[in-house]
């Protein structure tokens, strides 16, 4: 069922109706490098059939792109996916026009962009600055070649979302307007018309301010287990006594050096002693973790990464969090160095459940993952109902076989996916009117390409986020410049797309479903929204 967080008194519905299409094309994207159901009843009495996509290759920005992975098509042929114009390394200016050339410099073009894009995850303390980082204006001026090839790849900044989605707030993505004059202030030798030492300081680390409660975790993480890579659960209780309105909500790492990203979740009281004996078994802070908290129940509500704003719901509305309440908050760590314990705490602003305003929704929907083993990978463990009974003993239940029953398909409509590619497609029907706040899409670290689209097939379409490039370190709840409305009745179709090139090579061949280990896989979206105005 579609589970939701409104207000303290709402009754929450849980009817959905979904279809499932399989109009998921592919088009060729590189990179520069490298639970709660929405349940639905079943519009169709047998298994749907997927069929295979179609290949569209289609040129990326730039010229250091080749062609490889496929991506998810517009469902409406009104919808052209037209990819960001290239840069050109030669001059556009139009000098019989008679407009006056002016060249790029580092002040007026570059250090814009560098501050506001750049600065707050490599600054000094960034857990960028490890790989590079950015103090100076010399440090651009000097590293200017690979910062390049950087832009120009879309590598950098993280920004997964592509512009065939709507305009969101706070996009760290740097148009082609902006990327132009820093590309010929390279190419003309990356010269500075500024002292080398001048300050490059982030322009986003935005605070709450005088925030309500500062929660730290239940106690500092040491990296106990001892991984490089470190997805560790940990948790927060911020001690509601009564009903309240969250406002806001904002993660601030301790050892930023470290401190990779974080996805928050606020968890009922209901699962207090489940977290607790979690906390016990697993030395250090917390415990080990990776497709989600592990708990029985809880309620996504932020993704963390250098940079990003606070999560603060629109004026005038918030999320019911009652007492007992907590959070937990998945923390990548990426230990390239040594340091101290980490005490990453929470600051939230609250209202008390008197104040009059909104609920805040949150909509979870669930598609399909199955992911067969491809023809030149064999081994005990792609046989698919191996893997279910391993996954039904260790978790005490199988969420695959319910998702695809809820959307009419059955692991056979996944058997002929053997060359390496998978994919599934889910429409849901809105059974509730709200204005959108914030979308999102979640995957594993198989996951290539994730789309959400309202109304597909129809004039109405719209693209509501489209990852041409799934990437697990940059998962966000994007917010749209504009309003959408969801009505009842509106469809919302939700396409993943996995690649098994993306798997840990070390692992032994198996078949990967929808499930919440490290090494299963997942099609979860969530839309935010608030009543209609």
């Amino acid at each position: 069922m579609a589970a939701k967080r409104t207000s303290p008194s709402s009754n929450v519905s849980d009817d959905s109706h979904c279809s499932v299409t399989s109009n998921i094309a592919q088009q060729a994207v590189v990179a520069f490098v490298a639970v709660a159901i929405a349940g639905c009843s079943a519009s169709q009495t047998e298994p749907v059939a997927i069929e295979a996509p179609s290949v569209t290759t289609v040129p990326e920005r730039g010229d250091e792109t080749s062609s490889s992975a496929p991506e998810i098509e517009p469902s409406s042929s009104t919808t052209t996916n037209v990819p960001p114009s290239s840069v050109s390394d030669e001059s556009t200016d139009d000098t019989d026009s008679g407009d006056v050339v002016v060249e790029a410099t580092f002040s007026s073009a570059v250090a814009p962009v560098m501050s506001n894009n750049c600065g707050s995850c490599h600054n000094p303390g960034g857990p960028g600055s490890v790989h590079w980082n950015l103090s100076e204006a010399r440090d651009v001026s000097e590293n200017a070649q690979f910062i390049r090839a950087a832009l120009l790849s879309g590598y950098m900044p993280p920004w997964p979302a592509s512009n065939l989605g709507v305009a969101y707030k706070n996009s760290f993505a740097i148009e082609d307007e902006a990327l132009a004059p820093i590309i010929e202030w390279i190419d003309n030798g990356a010269v500075l018309d500024v002292d080398p030492t001048t300050p490059v300081i982030g322009g986003r680390s935005v605070r709450i301010e005088d925030p309500d409660l500062v929660v730290p975790p239940t106690e500092p993480y040491d990296n106990e287990s001892g991984r490089f890579d470190d997805y560790r659960c940990l948790v927060y209780y911020p001690e509601i006594e009564r009903t309240s309105w969250l406002r806001k909500l904002q993660f601030i790492p301790d050892q930023t050096e470290v401190v990779h990203h974080a996805l928050g979740y606020l968890v009922p009281a209901s699962q207090i002693e489940a977290a607790r004996q979690r906390d016990l078994d697993d030395p250090g802070s917390g415990w080990e973790c990776f497709g989600g908290t592990g708990l029985a129940e809880d309620t996504y509500l932020v993704g963390w990464a250098p940079g990003q704003l606070p999560l603060e719901y629109p004026e005038g509305t918030g999320l019911a969090i009652e007492p007992g309440d907590f959070f937990v908050v998945q923390v990548h760590y990426h230990y390239e160095i040594a340091v101290d314990p980490d005490a990453s705490w929470l600051e939230i602003d609250v209202e008390p459940a008197t104040s009059d305003l909104e609920p805040i929704s949150i909509t979870r929907y669930l598609t399909p993952a199955e992911i067969p083993c491809s023809t030149d990978e064999e081994g005990p463990l792609c046989d698919r109902d191996v893997i279910a009974n391993l996954r039904r003993v260790e978790f005490g239940q199988l969420p695959a076989d319910f998702i695809n029953a809820s959307c009419g398909v059955t692991p056979a409509s996944f058997a002929h996916m053997t060359d390496g590619v998978a994919w599934s497609s889910c429409d849901r029907v809105v059974q509730e009117p709200g204005e959108i706040v914030s979308v999102l899409g979640h995957m594993h670290d198989l996951g290539a390409q994730y789309r959400m689209t309202l109304n597909p097939g129809t004039d109405r379409e719209e693209i509501l986020l489209d990852i041409p490039d799934w990437d697990y370190d940059w998962q966000y709840s994007y917010r749209p410049v504009e309003t959408i409305e969801l009505q009842i009745g509106d469809v919302l179709r939700f396409e993943c797309t996995w690649e098994r090139s993306r798997r840990d090579p070390n692992l032994a061949p198996a078949y990967v479903l929808w499930s919440y280990g490290s090494d299963d896989e997942m099609c979860f979206s969530s839309v935010t929204t608030r009543p209609l105005k």
